[in-house]
């Protein structure tokens, strides 16, 4: 297709990226004096069905509307024209001359808090815009987001809304469904990836993109909580940020949608209250990235950044400066307590012996067992052994105790919600046949249950059982007919890098 010319308008110069149903190219506007320059978007159904075509067609001209639209705004590129040429679909947008974010988070690099709070307003205002024109992006991430040349500012591109277009076919019904999910592993989150996205699921993505930034850490490597699946992250943490700051993060990425921010909005006035509350003592991690007490290290910052400590009586006084820094020191750091608190404590230690002594030396009252003139009415009593002042108290380790008389109430049983949660969060950690013993307890409490039946489909399609996986999909098709095949990536596997300026 290159050094073509598409309807007399536009000469392709250059191949910038895409996919198998959809292509990106640089181009020149040939019909104006100066020849700007713009982007091209050859979009192409896989399938040549008339009806998947007549499909198609109408997406097209819904997305074209909605992309003329979100133009308006001066940090989404504009959308120039859009075209159908037999049963190919072009878009030609305005070109964003910059770098996109790719060159500035992640491979290890690590960002201020100050620059990825500034990112943070800069994306959220943008979307803000696009959330009130009822659009979901759905592929928020470094790649998409272009630092203008011009002025240093962020633009948005690539909605991935358009690439349903693409990825259009026909099931056996003769029905049209859609064969991708739209989004990209790890900055897609779990109902994005059941087909049913949000506009908190691109406060995720936002959310993400910012963890990466201050982390230097691929997102999709972060392990997660086992049983809660939320995201561990803050032991990949060096430097100095706000406890308010990290917990804006943790809410922007919560695995449950409803416990994330609802909107752009409200992640933009939480960033405010940290303006807003600035004599709050910011928190100092560690550097020491040791493997064998990193989730130590993440506990202990979280237990520190929910107050301030108090200093000890014997500790200088912290200045009142408004940008006072609280250090999370190492024990080997405390000071030696003085020497009247050691001699009060020996003293109070005197005294609660004294009180065991004389409660041990009267002589305990016998059981009487009815009907037992066997059981001697009293037992000697030895004397009680007071322990030195010095020696150590001996506390009973549990297989030393008596066993309570009192048993436990069985915990309940998980629902078929946790199963799935558990199985994903098995999957990711390349335990798909763990992660399958999970969805077929979940399919024994609701043999019924659609979403049991998809992550079914993924997990025995992950584990090459590809007829088990067709008998499956059969099953989601009886429960629901018009239900798209959406073909979810592997999240084993590393998600496809692009190294041009402008993706597709």
């Amino acid at each position: 297709m290159l050094n073509t010319i598409l309807r007399g308008h536009y000469k392709i110069v250059r191949h910038l990226g895409g996919g198998g149903f959809g292509q990106t190219y640089l181009a020149e506007d040939i019909d104006l004096p100066t020849h700007p320059i713009c982007v091209v978007k050859h979009l192409k159904p896989i399938s040549n069905e008339t009806f998947v075509l007549e499909t198609a067609k109408r997406l097209f001209d819904q997305e074209a509307e909605i992309l003329y639209a979100l133009g308006s705004h001066d940090r989404i590129p504009r959308l120039l024209a859009h075209f159908q040429e037999g049963k190919d679909f072009y878009l030609v947008q305005e070109f964003a001359d910059g770098h996109d974010l790719t060159q500035e988070i992640g491979n290890g690099k690590r960002s201020p808090e100050t620059a990825v709070t500034k990112l943070l307003k800069e994306v959220l205002e943008i979307l803000v815009f696009v959330h009130g024109r009822n659009v979901v992006h759905r592929d928020i991430k470094p790649a998409n987001l272009i630092r203008r040349k011009a002025d240093r500012q962020i633009v948005l591109i690539d909605f991935g809304a358009v690439k349903e277009i693409g990825g259009l076919a026909a099931d056996a019904q003769g029905s049209t469904n859609l064969t991708i999910a739209i989004g990209s592993p790890g900055y897609m989150p779990i109902e994005q990836l059941n087909g049913k996205p949000r506009f908190s699921s691109d406060i995720y993505a936002v959310g993400m993109m910012a963890i990466q930034a201050i982390t230097g850490a691929e997102p999709r490597l972060f392990p997660e909580h086992p049983e809660t699946a939320e995201l561990i992250w803050r032991d990949r943490l060096q430097g100095s940020y706000s406890s308010q700051f990290l917990d804006i993060l943790d809410k922007m990425v919560r695995y449950d949608f409803r416990q994330r921010y609802q909107n752009a909005q409200d992640v933009l006035q939480a960033i405010e209250q940290i303006n807003s509350n600035s004599d709050l003592p910011t928190v100092v991690h560690s550097s020491d990235t040791n493997q064998n007490t990193s989730q130590n290290t993440n506990q202990n910052t979280s237990q520190n950044t929910d107050s301030p400590p108090t200093p000890s009586p014997a500790a200088p006084s912290i200045p009142t400066n408004p940008h006072s820094t609280v250090v999370l020191s190492n024990s080997s750091s405390r000071q030696m307590p003085p020497l009247w608190l050691l001699l009060a404590g020996g003293a109070g230690l005197v005294a609660l012996l004294s009180i065991i002594f004389v409660k041990l030396s009267k002589p305990p009252i016998p059981d009487i067992i009815a009907n037992s003139p066997s059981v001697p009415l009293s037992l000697p009593v030895p004397p009680p052994v007071v322990p030195p002042i010095n020696a150590p108290i001996a506390i009973p380790t549990p297989s030393q105790s008596t066993p309570p008389s009192v048993i436990a109430a069985p915990s309940p049983p998980l629902s078929v919600e946790d199963l799935l949660a558990q199985a994903l969060v098995l999957n990711r950690n390349n335990k798909p046949q763990e992660a399958l013993a999970k969805v077929e307890v979940a399919l024994k409490i609701e043999p019924d249950n659609i979403a049991a039946w998809r992550t079914k489909v993924l997990l025995l399609r992950t584990l090459g059982r590809k007829d088990e996986a067709i008998a499956a999909f059969a099953k989601v098709l009886e429960l629901k007919p018009d239900e798209r095949d959406l073909d979810i990536p592997n999240l084993r596997e590393p998600p496809f890098k692009k190294t041009n300026k402008q993706k597709n």
